[in-house]
């Protein structure tokens, strides 16, 4: 089933920008492939198949020189674009004797890859500014989760499991008796839970010293094939502030690694007290520790998915509408993909 259950033609998350060094070749792999990201002399990243072409030896276990990678093993080198630059003894290469290289862009406090065949298209990068924006302050994570990326997208387009899941972190009143409102149009899905008059949660009572009586809210943006952008907030119950204004964003990324096993790349960017250290340990310990608990009940739920002998469906209810959505927009945008292909191969 490989290559069957992601989008090709689409940017991928491969790195948070400070995870890639010009002094050490990072491996990693992305929608089944092994692959390697390096930063060249002047920091400009660089992403190609892991393998080289002599004896599939990995370049990730070589070094950086210059504009060029050379492989660990022989000390062959490699453009960005996956061309020989270069072999020891000035031997001629051999025809067409390269590596595959992948466009990519560094946007956002992330570098992005493009996996697919059609020209990469920049536009469809989604806007996550606020992950480099001087008027924002980002907390940034990662973590590796056994599971089909689709479940994560599940998991962070409906909060209902935070009263279950996060009780120490993100929980809080009226998130189970708050209807959630759900709004597709195209490939995009917006949906909102707004709460009124509810007790607080652990991390607003922590973050703002909230311990009384709350409004708060929760608003989704969902970009295909595994982007959310979530805005969540608080403030004093029945205060005047509106709602909707943002306390803090969560920016979630989610690559497949394989078909059941993804990186997850977010940050929790805040527009308030960009320059104090003790609330960013404080974002950063309560976020680990919420989404260290999803990445043991999403785990197990996988597990439990690939084990079950009657392979029976996923069952759907009202709170999982945005998740449902979102999976079938990625199946339509799946099948017009492979459609295309498909009618490309029979066209030669």
């Amino acid at each position: 089933m490989a290559g069957n259950y992601f989008l090709r033609n689409h940017w991928y998350v491969v790195a948070h920008s400070f995870e890639v060094k010009t002094e050490k070749p990072l491996a990693r792999t992305i929608c089944d492939e092994q692959v390697v990201i390096f930063r060249t002399e002047d920091g400009t990243p660089a992403m190609l198949n892991n393998r080289c072409p002599h004896r599939k030896a990995p370049l990730s276990s070589g070094e950086v020189c210059g504009n060029v990678i050379a492989c660990g093993y022989h000390g062959i080198r490699f453009n960005t674009d996956g061309s020989c630059a270069g072999i020891p003894g000035g031997l001629e290469p051999p025809k067409n004797f390269a590596t595959r290289g992948y466009p990519v862009v560094e946007r956002h406090g992330w570098i992005w890859a493009w996996l697919g065949e059609k020209t990469a298209d920049p536009s469809m990068i989604p806007d996550f500014y606020e992950n480099d924006h001087p008027e924002w302050a980002p907390v940034p994570g990662y973590l590796n989760i056994a599971c089909n990326y689709q479940l994560m997208v599940d998991n962070i387009l409906d909060l209902t499991h935070v009263v279950f899941v996060h009780k120490t972190t993100l929980s809080g009143g009226g998130v189970t008796d708050t209807p959630l409102e759900v709004k597709v149009e195209g490939d995009k899905i917006f949906s909102q839970r707004l709460m009124y008059n509810v007790t607080t949660a652990p991390i607003f009572a922590r973050a703002l010293g909230m311990n009384g009586m709350i409004d708060r809210w929760q608003i989704f943006e969902y970009d295909p094939p595994m982007y959310v952008k979530i805005t969540v907030g608080a403030k004093e119950a029945g205060s005047d502030s509106p709602m909707g204004h943002p306390v803090h964003r969560v920016l979630n990324c989610f690559t497949p690694e394989t078909e059941n096993s993804l990186h997850y790349f977010w940050s929790t960017p805040r527009s308030w007290a960009l320059d104090d250290p003790k609330v960013d340990q404080l974002y950063d310990e309560m976020i680990w520790e919420a989404f260290n608990e999803d990445k043991v009940i999403v785990e197990q739920q996988q597990a439990l998915i690939d084990s079950d002998p009657a392979q029976a469906p996923l069952v759907v209810l009202p709170f999982d509408r945005a998740g449902n959505s979102a999976r079938r927009i990625l199946k339509r945008l799946m099948d017009e993909e492979q459609a295309e292909a498909a009618a490309k191969v029979a066209a030669e």
